[in-house]
């Protein structure tokens, strides 16, 4: 099974990243404390003390949804 990653970030601002794939925003991130990951859906959220483990959290979300919608 080939994995897809089309997810691209994008800093928005000194404390927030957001996630897009195919032209659309997935997710945000925002540095408050710590770094809080939220979907666009709320599917997917956490609290993070790094970046790239909030970025980390929601590329395997998006990696294991595309395969699923592969099968």
């Amino acid at each position: 099974m080939a994995h897809r990653n089309d997810l691209t970030w994008r800093q928005d601002s000194d404390a927030t990243w957001s996630a897009w794939a195919d032209g659309r925003m997935l997710a945000r991130i925002t540095l408050q404390r710590q770094y809080e990951l939220e979907s666009e859906d709320g599917s997917v959220r956490g609290s993070h003390s790094a970046l790239g483990s909030a970025q980390a959290q929601l590329e395997a979300w998006y990696q294991w949804e595309t395969a699923v919608g592969e099968a």
